[in-house]
């Protein structure tokens, strides 16, 4: 009789365990993804003479900072040049950090997505599922994503109504926008306006839905599967114990840029990278490690309003031609940082700029990527005629 009440419980216990509804807000294995190292795509001449003319472009341009040119995952030059501090004179090295400013909206869009193929998010739907205060109802987590919400920037009226010392963080932003209820720039879904606080509002609206701290998601959920090591958004403790690059208006002593209390509102601006680390992060986007294909294609999609303009901007992404290729690409700038992560898939290259000292990088960017594919092109047509 024991024996047969052992059976009954063993069954029942089995029974349960294979019906037990499935916890959706349990985090992926924090194991690292793996990435392949790429093999050289080049002759080591070429690679060579790719890295030469990139560090000769930016030493004529002066440019303080860091530089990473990639063909198919592969760094065909590197470059890291100047100093993290002007003031002591304290150099850069692979390991500083830069506050990468709007390049960081991808990341933010990509944990929407994240969430939105784990069925946890409906980015059709309003804002308002997700943050019952929020006081626009008719605006969708596609619009924050697209830039179509009609939200006015928050930095153009937090100087009105916060203190200048303190720090101000997303659920304070979101407070000042029902307290103040500022002017709109056009109704949900009318036209693209480039808007900082619908990303702000994007990183939120993942806050609440995973239940933790976005920089704690961004951790989570893409830079340690990653192993970018030397990534975070902006939190005091990373801030605390990570080497720094400062922001400066120029390349002088004395135009330095300190910290700003809207330094700490996340999901438009605020992460802080390396070179190396987003090369990991655009070599992800050629997998389907984080997200489908299916959802990435969509974020690098252009815009249609619902009146049927169309606007080069996906979820988190500019979108543009350069000789003829498609470019994805965002650029970033902010209190002395700018920044650029630029992907050209047709040719697998990859240009990444890091700059303390306000450096004008589109430039840059289109002139390393024309010596990248023209020394690709030549060995084409070297091996053609062999």
């Amino acid at each position: 009789m024991m024996n047969l009440r052992f059976v009954i419980l063993f069954f029942v216990l089995v029974f349960v365990s294979f019906n037990a509804p499935t916890n959706q807000n349990v985090a992926p294995d924090s194991k690292p993804l793996t990435i392949p190292d790429a093999p050289p795509p080049l002759p080591a001449s070429s690679i060579s003479k790719i890295d030469s003319l990139v560090e000769r472009v930016l030493r004529l341009n002066r440019f303080n900072g860091a530089a990473l040119v990639a063909v198919d995952g592969y760094p065909v030059a590197q470059y890291c040049h100047g100093y993290a501090n002007l003031d002591t004179k304290d150099t850069l090295d692979d390991n500083t950090v830069f506050q990468i400013a709007s390049v960081s909206k991808s990341f933010t869009a990509l944990s929407a997505l994240i969430l939105y193929e784990r069925g946890q998010l409906d980015v059709n739907a309003p804002v308002v599922n997700y943050i019952p205060e929020f006081p626009f109802p008719k605006v969708t987590i596609k619009h924050l994503m697209q830039h179509t919400s009609g939200l006015q920037n928050y930095m153009y009226f937090v100087d009105n109504y916060w203190p200048e010392e303190k720090p101000l963080t997303n659920e304070e932003v979101l407070q000042l926008i029902i307290d103040h209820n500022p002017k709109r720039d056009c109704w949900p879904g009318q036209r693209h306006i480039y808007s900082n606080t619908g990303y702000a509002m994007l990183a939120l609206v993942v806050e609440h839905v995973s239940g933790k701290p976005f920089y704690e998601f961004l951790r989570d959920e893409i830079f340690n599967p990653l192993g970018m090591n030397n990534t975070f958004a902006w939190n005091t403790a990373d801030a605390e114990t990570s080497r720094m690059a400062i922001g400066y208006a120029r390349r002088y002593r004395g135009s330095r840029y300190n910290h700003s209390p809207l330094d700490e509102v996340l999901g438009d601006k605020s992460i802080y990278s390396t070179t190396r680390d987003l090369l990991k992060y655009d070599q992800a986007l050629y997998t389907s490690l984080l997200v489908s294909d299916t959802t990435l294609q969509q974020a690098f999609s252009p815009t249609v309003t619902r009146r049927g303009r169309s606007y080069n901007y996906g979820f988190g992404w500019r979108l543009k031609e350069m000789d003829g290729h498609r470019v994805i690409y965002h650029n970033g700038l902010w209190n002395g940082f700018t920044s650029s992560l630029t992907r050209i898939p047709d040719e697998r290259i990859t240009v990444i700029l890091l700059n303390n000292t306000n450096a004008q990088v589109s430039l840059l960017v289109e002139q390393l990527y024309r010596i990248t594919s023209r020394e690709m092109k030549s060995q084409t047509l070297l091996a053609s005629k062999q």
